[in-house]
């Protein structure tokens, strides 16, 4: 079928009305050719979105020219660092909360459960679900700093719409391709590997994307569906990756200098 919506149609929209708008085309999508009933929606969001996405990228870079260019150092550092101290003010915000709150359950139920709180090793009785808490959270903060550039587009943002298996749809060398985005190359278990393959291979243009070049790879190096970490990645997407990082270790370590005092309070 040839697919009548265009970004011009679309920008000048609410979220909730792209949304409407790119269900509507979605729900007109044959999808004979994927055989995963789970993926029906995925590939029909993603054909839409592969439609109209080369002209949404030459709109947002075009204003990004009339503006304060992000690709001012000056101008990506300001940006970074709002959603990194942002993050850490939300954390630490959440962190005292938490802390709070376990006060209380040892407070009324006095009886430990585990080694750490029978020995009192208060550190050690938050310190794992923390790590898990913070790993999760983080994974929507390399969304929000990749959307600074107009060379992103995050589905969710955009327009409200969640493609399974899909974080991040970007534009490289002039062309659109749709993304997982995990912080570290070894983020998926091996019983995880088999889905995403599944979830990238049914569009065009695929890519398996590490925020951080850090630890060995767990999704294995196919011709079909390319890797990248770390600094190809924010290379890739116009965003210098010396400033994410920077920004990134201050805000984790302000998290950690926070999360100490708590704990020996």
């Amino acid at each position: 079928m040839s697919i009548d919506l265009t970004a011009d149609n679309l920008i000048p929209l609410s979220i909730q009305e792209r949304k409407a708008l790119i269900l509507h085309y979605a729900s007109l999508i044959d999808v004979i050719n994927i055989r995963d009933e789970d993926l029906h929606n995925a590939y029909k969001l993603g054909k839409v979105i592969s439609s109209i996405a080369s002209a949404y990228f030459q709109n947002q870079i075009e204003q990004d020219n009339l503006n304060e260019s992000f690709l001012k150092l000056d101008r990506q550092s300001q940006l970074i660092s709002s959603k990194t101290e942002k993050f850490a003010e939300d954390c630490i915000e959440w962190l005292k909360e938490d802390f709070a709150r376990k006060k209380a359950i040892l407070e009324h139920h006095p009886n430990p459960i585990n080694l750490f709180e029978l020995c009192g090793a208060k550190l050690l009785v938050t310190s794992n679900s923390v790590t898990r808490t913070l790993s999760t959270k983080m994974g929507r903060l390399w969304e929000e700093i990749a959307n600074i550039s107009p060379y992103v587009i995050i589905p969710e943002f955009e327009f409200g719409i969640k493609i399974t298996g899909i974080d991040i749809v970007i534009l490289s060398e002039g062309i659109v391709k749709f993304a997982q985005l995990k912080t570290l190359k070894g983020t998926l278990t091996g019983s995880q590997i088999p889905r995403a393959k599944k979830e990238l291979g049914i569009h065009e243009n695929p890519l398996f994307i590490a925020a951080f070049d850090l630890g060995s790879w767990t999704f294995p190096r196919t011709p079909d569906i390319p890797r990248i970490a770390g600094k190809e990645f924010w290379d890739t997407i116009h965003l210098n990756y010396e400033l994410v990082e920077n920004h990134v270790r201050n805000m984790l370590q302000r998290i950690d200098k926070a999360f100490a005092e708590l704990a020996a309070s």
